[in-house]
């Protein structure tokens, strides 16, 4: 009997991983294009801004350009060998896309729809509208009902306890050096990405953010960090990195964080992106950031979860169970060992 035949998409967000203009600007703007499916942005606007971003970039950045594709590939490629190695009786293929850059998501979905089963998995711990949001619109109106049957999409990734875990066993059970000295110096930052609260009318967005699912896991992981009889941390508190158009972003603000733990006195201050799977151009040189405002005080970045083997066996379980949903949709699991 041949293996049936699994395509696992892991959907991330796409960065420029050059300082190039091109790059950059095509980055930016097919960004715009997809927020445009949600809110309104107008065609003009989209080139303005992003000409203006990637001509910023070009001048200012002195980095060569953002490591999210990269990661988001090792990620792939890790979670293929995981697989593999646990799973001989389907053949999955594992594949890294981007909705803003290449390989992009919907044509990778494209390639693949005469696949036994498609399972797509956003690259991120909360769903909202632009991006788990356009993949199903994506797949409900270029995908028959069969082929939908045979498709799994990846959510609500936040509320799993076994994610949980993954960052109490990354954080506290990977051999990384963690602060030293009395608690009451040392803080944590939790960093997780900003979303709209109101608009400039103070009026709530007319979209799925994720706030509330948000707000939720910042929650969540600060309780069970910080009551973690190993944790270093004399308080564990959260910052949203925003952007600054729209309206009214999520509190508190990195600065206003940064300048609340600064205040209480605390000299080590540890950084964690934990609202992403990978680091990217909003996660890194926050180091820099908080220095500006407290340059007597020790910070420290810790990485994301990126490839580690917490986070990668963590996807696994979730792809088993919807490769086991689509099997036995097709009558085929009790012959399978998946």
């Amino acid at each position: 009997m041949s293996a049936k035949r699994m395509a696992v998409v892991l959907a991330a967000h796409g960065e420029a991983e050059t300082s190039g203009f091109f790059e950059n600007y095509q980055v930016s703007l097919h960004t715009l294009q997809r927020a445009s499916e949600v809110i309104a942005v107008p065609a003009p606007l989209r080139h303005f801004i992003s000409f203006s971003s990637s001509v910023r970039k070009k001048i200012g950045r002195k980095t060569s350009g953002s490591p999210q594709n990269s990661l988001t590939r090792l990620q792939a490629r890790a979670l293929q060998a995981h697989l593999d190695a646990t799973c001989p009786d389907v053949s999955f293929e594992v594949i890294a896309a981007f909705s803003a850059s290449e390989p992009g998501v919907e044509a990778v979905l494209e390639e693949r729809r005469g696949y036994d089963g498609v399972i797509v998995a956003p690259m991120a711990p909360v769903d909202n509208a632009m991006s788990c949001g356009l993949l199903c619109k994506h797949l409900s109106k270029r995908c028959s009902p069969r082929e939908l049957a045979r498709t799994r999409v990846i959510g609500r990734l936040w509320e799993d306890e076994t994610l949980h875990r993954v960052y109490l066993d990354y954080l506290f059970g990977s051999g990384r050096a963690l602060p030293g000295g009395p608690k009451e110096r040392n803080a944590l930052m939790l960093l997780f990405h900003g979303t709209l609260v109101e608009d400039r009318n103070g009026a709530p967005p007319a979209f799925h953010t994720g706030h509330v699912e948000t707000v939720e896991f910042a929650r969540r992981l600060t309780d069970i960090i910080e009551s973690d009889p190993r944790t270093p941390w004399g308080m564990v508190t959260t910052a949203f990195l925003n952007h600054d158009v729209g309206g009214k972003w999520s509190a508190p603000s990195f600065d206003e964080a940064a300048r609340m733990v600064i205040g209480k006195g605390f000299r080590h201050v540890s950084l964690f992106a934990a609202g992403y799977f990978s680091d990217g151009n909003e996660t890194l040189h926050r180091e820099s950031a908080l220095l500006a405002i407290a340059p007597s005080v020790r910070v420290e970045t810790i990485p994301c979860l990126n490839d580690s083997p917490h986070l990668i066996a963590c996807l696994a379980g979730r792809v088993v169970v919807a490769s086991r949903q689509i099997l036995a949709f097709s009558g085929d699991l009790q012959s399978r060992a998946v």
